[in-house]
């Protein structure tokens, strides 16, 4: 069994073909069929809800990685979950779902939507990690509706072994006065797509976007984020922070789209990366498109070698060029891991960080 995607994580205007950022293709075997994936039942707070299917309109939000990704979750999909929040429901405990693949379950599909009723939040945390030496396979889909006055968190911890093939699709819709934030921590898997698309409806809504990403070894990584404004006075913040080291390669495309309409929003995006080898390959397409005037939209990317007199600094005082290397790389991922709502989460991509860069 094979998964084929003719075009994901296409740019939402199309550059020069020969950058080879337009969008990708994929063709990779699948390890096992998608069987039904046994969980534990969760514990949710008081006026969370897990529905026995999407809320009504899900099919019509847009994703970061386009229909072909989302349709192929929808067809093999066997894990998942449905919540609605009540209006004015505020939870204080992040909701944890945690999806161990190893060799007796090597394939998950798993498709979730969070409707997030009228001034309520939820903060709702996804870990995926595995186990063993044997090839596993991770498609994730993710709705987000947040209605007038919602907050809603989504973090996605991505710790998979060099086995896995993982991809992850988001999709938002974001009404008046609402805040949706996405964090993505992905830091494992030999071949990584990512995608997310933030749709601002309406007046005063808000959208933050927080990545960040590790290649090494040969390690591919694929993503796409979009935040589309078409509300008064909406607010989005994108940012990517990543280090790539032996042959590894990536593309990033980030994009802020002013649609007609959307006056005095603002957009920002910056994307950040540590090059560690002369042998990688960085690719990075920042787009903002202007449909309205009086918008504010800026982009940075700034990509480039480790400072050398720092890494001296460090190695004086008595550090490994590897232990340097690792305190530089953890420092530029600290905000977005202090954003994972769970103390041993954090701890574990700590962890994490330590073994890839030899410390363990």
């Amino acid at each position: 069994m094979n998964i084929t995607l003719n075009q994901i994580n296409t740019l939402p205007v199309r550059t020069w073909k020969w950058l080879g950022v337009n969008g990708t293709a994929v063709e990779e075997p699948i390890p096992a069929e998608f069987l039904p994936w046994e969980s534990k039942p969760l514990s949710l707070p008081n006026g969370v809800k897990q529905e026995n299917g999407a809320f009504d309109g899900a099919d019509e939000i847009e994703t970061g990685m386009g229909q072909e990704a989302e349709n192929f979750v929808k067809e093999n999909r066997n894990a998942g979950i449905h919540l609605t929040v009540e209006t004015g429901i505020k939870t204080q405990e992040p909701l944890l779902l945690d999806y161990l693949l190893k060799e007796s379950c090597p394939t998950l599909a798993d498709y979730n939507t969070i409707y997030a009723k009228e001034n309520s939040q939820i903060t709702v945390v996804m870990h995926y990690h595995s186990q063993g030496d044997a090839p596993v396979f991770h498609g994730s889909l993710t709705k987000i509706f947040a209605e007038k006055g919602a907050s809603v968190r989504l973090v996605q911890v991505q710790l998979l072994d060099d086995t896995a093939f993982h991809f992850d699709d988001v999709g938002v819709i974001i009404k008046e006065n609402a805040h949706v934030e996405v964090i993505h921590i992905e830091l494992g898997a030999r071949k990584l797509f990512s995608g997310c698309k933030a749709i601002l409806a309406e007046r005063r809504s808000r959208f933050e976007s927080e990545t960040i990403y590790l290649g090494d070894k040969s390690r591919i990584i694929d993503m796409n984020y979009v935040a589309q404004h078409i509300g008064r006075e909406t607010e989005s913040e994108i940012h990517a922070n990543g280090a790539l080291l032996d042959e590894s390669q990536k593309i990033y495309r980030g994009t802020i789209d002013f649609v007609r309409g959307a006056a005095y929003s603002v957009g920002h995006e910056g994307e950040y990366t540590l090059l560690f080898s002369p042998r990688v390959r960085n690719r990075t397409a920042p787009l903002i498109l202007c449909g309205e005037e009086n918008v504010e939209g800026q982009h940075a990317a700034s990509i480039g070698k480790i400072d050398q007199t720092k890494l001296f600094y460090l190695m004086s005082r008595g550090l490994s060029e590897a232990q340097a290397k690792q305190i530089v790389i953890e420092a530029q991922f600290t905000p977005a891991i202090e954003k994972i709502s769970v103390e041993s989460l954090q701890d574990s991509v700590r962890h994490w960080l330590k073994e890839r860069m030899g410390m363990e």
